[in-house]
């Protein structure tokens, strides 16, 4: 009877609390809200960069073999409303280099 109440206890919580849980929102390229990944009108992709979903996955293999640095993403690229909403959705580490805010200010 005691492993039963604790059975139903259990069931209890995790019907009450699974509603309570919500799809997060990924960062989109033209997307809405928050996380709305932001490209500057007439900005054209790259061909390395093309398709694009696939430079997403593979754009960490290419730093580490030292294609380019992130010094050099930042030419082109805004940490702050670009990559790093791609960054902390995947808990990987942000873009953080000084020279970021020479070329996109605040």
């Amino acid at each position: 009877m005691g492993r039963f109440i604790s059975l139903l206890t259990i069931g209890l919580l995790l019907t009450f609390s699974l509603p309570s849980c919500q799809q997060v929102q990924k960062p989109e390229l033209k997307g809405e809200g928050p996380l709305a990944v932001i490209v500057p009108r007439g900005t054209s992709v790259p061909e390395y960069h093309a398709p694009l979903e696939r430079w997403r996955t593979l754009h960490m293999d290419a730093l580490n073999r030292g294609d380019f640095t992130e010094r050099e993403c930042v030419l082109c690229h805004n940490p702050k409303i670009g990559c790093n909403k791609c960054h902390n959705y995947v808990g990987a580490r942000e873009i953080s280099q000084p020279e970021a805010s020479l070329y996109w200010p605040e």
